[in-house]
């Protein structure tokens, strides 16, 4: 018993080849009255031609006597072409009628899979060997590796900022598209952060028989007025400052300067 794989040809081209662009794309809504854009990506619908018609006949062929006659057996498995040897399995191609020719045959279904492969996997190295060379290939790696990247930057940036927080900000290429989400979403962080230092300091100060006192707003501060912050913290409270002046100034909200109120209260409690 033995495998036999015969090349034919396809009649028409395989119509799955990866797309030529990726792109970026993005969608508005509205939320709470406020327009908000997300950033995604989309592939182009060109896609690349696949002109090559090589297929591969599989096939399980055996030769027994019977009454001193030489007589020939053989059982289809089935046929994949040049594409599918590089995007799929042998156990993806075979029917559901393979049990039953293993049944037939007198071996067990694993076998088949072994003698097949014995066989088929030189041609697979050698397919995928030549595919490297496409262009097709070195494009769809090309976005494959665009993707993994953007992923993991986005994994990385929404485990500091929260869930669905980069593509508010950044496109699949990491281009920042709105600097006033990615400033406001790093004022909300730092923020947390002097909410999580009060809360533990808390443990250590008893407010009513201290020197110390907490606002509402993060700061840690002594009856004076004079905030404790580390030099370091005053720096980024600074930054943090200039960058919502310039967003929430009454000209640019258009406001009756409440914002602005706000955020100079913001500088006097944090002792900036």
């Amino acid at each position: 018993m033995f495998c036999v794989i015969q090349k034919v040809k396809n009649k028409k081209q395989n119509e799955y080849g990866a797309s030529k662009k990726l792109m970026v794309d993005n969608h508005t809504y509205s939320f709470d009255g406020l327009t908000v854009t997300k950033w995604g990506y989309k592939f182009s619908p060109e896609k690349f031609e696949r002109p090559v018609l090589d297929a591969y006949k599989i096939s399980i062929h055996k030769s027994y006597r019977e009454n001193g006659k030489v007589k020939k057996k053989q059982w289809s498995i089935c046929t994949m072409s040049y594409y599918d040897l590089l995007e799929y399995s042998l156990y993806d191609c075979t029917s559901f009628s393979i049990k039953d020719k293993a049944e037939d045959m007198g071996i067990s279904v694993e076998e088949i899979y072994d003698m097949v492969y014995e066989k088929l996997d030189p041609i697979i190295d050698e397919v995928k060997k030549e595919f490297e060379q496409s262009e097709e290939y070195k494009t769809k790696k090309k976005h494959d590796e665009i993707l993994h990247n953007y992923r993991e930057t986005k994994r990385k940036f929404e485990e500091k900022y929260g869930t669905d927080s980069y593509d508010l900000c950044y496109d699949i290429f990491g281009v920042l598209k709105n600097k006033n989400t990615l400033d406001a979403l790093e004022m909300q962080y730092i923020n947390n952060q002097f909410e999580k230092k009060k809360s533990e300091q808390s443990s250590y100060y008893d407010n009513s028989n201290s020197n110390y006192s907490y606002n509402d707003f993060g700061g840690y501060f002594n009856i004076n007025n004079s905030s404790n912050y580390t030099d370091d913290e005053k720096k980024k409270l600074k930054k943090i400052f200039r960058l919502a002046s310039k967003n929430f100034h009454p000209d640019v909200v258009g406001d009756n300067g409440d914002m602005q109120k706000f955020l100079n209260k913001l500088k006097d409690d944090w002792g900036i």
